[in-house]
């Protein structure tokens, strides 16, 4: 998932970019050989050009990051973790259309 409009986060990063923002930040859990993964991107793709500028979208690549993963019980892929400042107010696994995600930002944005 090499797309720029997202931002890469592991376990190095993610504290401080997802959990210490005092925003929105969405977080897709991906793995690679993951079709939906694939189908999700293309979907937050098109969400990011819609979004405030105080909402952050950004990836954790699950194979690289088992523990960040383990950390948040990701136990499917894709799953998408929305957090507001540094808490957890919801959840997505699978794949949702965009209609459906751009309501989850706009009512935790």
């Amino acid at each position: 998932m090499a797309d720029a409009s997202f931002s890469v986060w592991n376990a190095q990063n993610f504290d401080s970019e997802v959990l210490r923002h005092p925003g929105l930040a969405v977080v897709d859990f991906w793995s690679e050989n993951c079709a939906p993964c694939k189908q999700l991107t293309r979907v937050l793709s098109q969400l990011s050009t819609e979004i405030p500028p105080s909402v952050r979208i950004g990836t954790v690549k699950v194979t690289d990051n088992l523990e960040l993963a383990a950390r948040f019980g990701i136990q499917a892929t894709p799953t998408l973790l929305f957090f507001k400042g540094g808490a957890l107010v919801d959840s997505r696994t699978g794949v949702d259309r965009r209609q459906v995600l751009q309501k989850l930002v706009e009512t935790h944005a």
